[in-house]
């Protein structure tokens, strides 16, 4: 990992679209009951029941969606244990899994029906180029712990995995259009197109503006975030083994926020920044039957592209291919194996000396191979999962990653799992080819020079190892009717994490606006340097308390110590572990039905203080009242942070922003369905 406060000025964004197969009806006709047992498919590559994954993981239904007023996937994230939310800026967020997070959270992978948003440029997301239709948003699967002995490295601490509903399901026609209390606008319109006996299409378009924040005085900042979406989507009118999918999208997003810069000599301070990113893909999956099994081929095509001001522009242009087969269960045993194959071309044109790329254009390739065997020790009460998954890309060394899972289910309703699991994290383009002067640090009184430039570039003969976790788990489930309760304890074991070292003064320097006019240097060395180890517990509770009141609750209790070190610079990496994340965050959700098509929605959220950046605890209050009017056409009126005017939910730990602070907001909404 680089470290946070550096301003690598060139990543590119991403980009999106989304897609899946077979007609089902729309989840908000569904009952409680059937939404508490949907499938899961993350866990597994197939579809699972959650009350029979053995996993800690949480589906955010549609209605969960609708219900939150959530207008961005990172704000429908809130309420779901483990997963800490901040938003540090206009469209800006820092989403992470039992911690070691900040605003690119490289342990946490994120897909939209399988196709990975994940950058190797940087390994992070680019959440405020993320964006996505939620009123097509079938629902949001969140596994909490390891998950690449399927989904391949980079899924260390989770994976979310957006998926989208079926174009057979929405041929309909909708119109989306909200304003928040400062005239900013939010629209989208979708139309669904029948194919006569081939499928059906959806197409979309959608375009925002974002709120800004606001500084810590209450004025506006400048941290602008807009743009568009728009896409399609084409399933066939087959299912299950007869089944295909074509599904493409683009984007383009302008944002912009000031970057803090110590003062030296009176030189320094707030510096404006604005990044332009654009983006397209395509995806095709098509599944079929093969050797009495069911086999499933995915391939996408990704460009992704950003300008960041007058520091330069990056390029990221990826093919992907995946395949896997599901076999017929054979006795005991449910086997499932695939493999795949990742081209990726990254190319940046540094403008500036504050970072450059050796060298500026890679090609490189990631092979894959997993396998993983379900084995029925005791019919409907125990069952063993056995997996591993081998990675081995260009940049880095073969990964194996296993994972065993044993599950016990004494009665229909609970069941209660332990695994044991290991992750891997390859290094990013940055990380290994990036030298980035950082930043000026000021010495002390009496100093021959008023600043020392502070710059990290690879350890000299570092051959970059991918990052591990080893990962325990112990967690319980029980089903309440149409509710269910889970509580989880894990404990990860962190090795071979990158930072930076102390490294010698010069030679060289760098020219400054004061006397004497230069610096001299002080370079930091990355490698595999540091080792840290996280424990924690996660609750959460879906309990239905009469036919008009249901209540959602979570609560994550964590604690993270990093190893430590001689060297100051690996130290304060560390305390960066350690604070990255708050010790605890609650939610409570209070759902009511009104009648008559009305409800109201109570949403009380309670965040712990984050070291990092000094950000003190905070309690926000959300309110939202919605009125389903007739069959074509639902009001929503949202008001969010109600009784705090004002407050700090993050600090920008990779890019060095002014702090944000987020405001109290209202927005209105109207869905039209015809």
């Amino acid at each position: 990992m680089m470290h946070p406060r550096r301003a690598c000025l060139l990543f590119p964004a991403l980009w999106q679209a989304a897609a899946v197969c077979a007609a089902e009806p729309p989840l908000v006709d569904l009952t409680l009951e059937e939404l508490v047992r949907l499938d899961v498919s993350a866990v597994s590559r197939k579809a699972q029941k959650l009350s029979e994954t053995p996993a800690a993981v949480t589906v955010l239904s549609a209605e969960d969606i609708r219900r939150s007023g959530a207008r961005s996937v990172p704000e429908a994230l809130r309420e779901v244990p483990g997963v800490n939310v901040a938003q540090i800026g206009g469209g800006r967020w820092a989403v992470s899994v039992r911690g070691l997070g900040g605003r690119f959270a490289n342990k946490l992978l994120v897909q939209i029906d399988g196709r990975s948003v994940y950058s190797p440029l940087f390994s992070g997301v680019f959440w405020e180029a993320l964006d996505v239709m939620l009123e097509d948003v079938e629902r949001i699967e969140v596994i909490r712990g390891p998950g690449a002995s399927l989904w391949g490295a980079n899924a260390v601490n989770g994976v979310i995995n957006i998926v989208t509903r079926k174009a057979t399901a929405t041929r309909d026609s909708l119109v989306s259009a909200s304003m928040d209390d400062q005239g900013r606008a939010v629209t989208a319109v979708r139309q669904g197109i029948d194919l006569d006996g081939i499928g059906a299409l959806r197409v979309y378009a959608k375009g925002s503006e974002l709120e800004r924040s606001r500084s810590v005085d209450g004025k506006s900042e400048r941290d602008r975030n807009h743009g568009w979406l728009a896409g399609f989507r084409m399933d066939g009118a087959g299912s299950g083994v007869d089944a295909w999918m074509l599904q493409g999208a683009s984007y383009r997003r302008t944002t912009t926020e000031n970057i803090e810069t110590p003062a030296v000599g009176g030189y320094g301070g707030l510096v404006p920044l604005q990044f332009e990113f654009e983006g397209a893909s395509l995806t095709g999956r098509y599944n079929w039957g093969l050797a009495d099994g069911e086999a499933s081929l995915q391939v996408y095509l990704d460009h992704q592209w950003a300008n960041v001001a007058t520091y330069g522009k990056g390029t990221v242009n990826t093919a992907d291919l995946d395949f896997q087969h599901r076999l017929v269960p054979s006795g005991r045993h449910e086997v499932m194996w695939g493999l795949g194959s990742r081209y990726i071309q990254t190319e940046i044109q540094a403008t500036t000396e504050v970072l450059s790329i050796l060298p500026p254009r890679r090609e490189y390739r990631v092979m894959s191979a997993f396998v993983q065997d379900e084995i029925t020790l005791v019919p409907q009460t125990w069952r063993l999962t056995l997996g591993g998954r081998f990675d081995y890309a260009s940049t880095s060394r073969l990964e194996p990653q296993p994972t065993a899972r044993l599950m016990w289910t004494p009665t229909l309703a609970d069941s209660l799992w332990t695994s044991w699991s290991r992750a891997a994290r390859t290094p990013s383009i940055g990380e290994s080819d990036a030298t980035i002067l950082f930043g000026l640090q000021p010495t002390p009184p009496g100093s021959p020079f008023p600043a020392v430039a502070v710059v990290s570039k690879p350890g000299a003969g570092w051959s970059p190892r991918a990052e591990r976790l080893d990962a325990l788990e112990l967690g319980y489930r029980r089903n309440l009717g149409n509710g269910s309760f889970e509580a989880v304890l894990f404990h990860h074991d962190y090795r071979r994490l990158i930072s930076e070292t102390t490294g010698p003064i010069g030679p060289g320097v760098i020219p400054i606006p004061v006397a004497p006019y230069y610096a001299p240097v002080q370079t930091m060395h990355r490698g595999n340097l540091s080792a840290a180890r996280s424990t924690g517990l996660e609750l959460g509770l879906d309990l239905p308390v009469t036919a008009n009141l249901r209540l959602q609750a979570s609560y994550t209790l964590m604690d993270t110590a990093a190893r430590r070190s001689a060297d100051p610079v690996r130290n304060a990496y560390g305390r960066i572990l350690e604070g990255s994340a708050p010790h605890h965050w609650a939610s409570l959700h209070t759902l009511v039905n009104l009648g008559r098509g009305r409800e109201l929605d109570l949403m009380l959220r309670r965040m712990g203080a984050i070291g990092q950046g000094g950000v003190p605890a905070y309690t926000s209050v959300d309110l939202r009242y919605g009125w389903r009017v007739n069959r074509s056409f639902e009001l929503a009126v949202v008001g969010q942070n109600l009784f705090d005017p004002l407050h700090l939910e993050y600090v920008s730990n990779f890019f060095p922003g002014q702090p944000a602070y987020q405001p109290r907001r209202a927005y209105v909404q109207g869905v039209w369905r015809f």
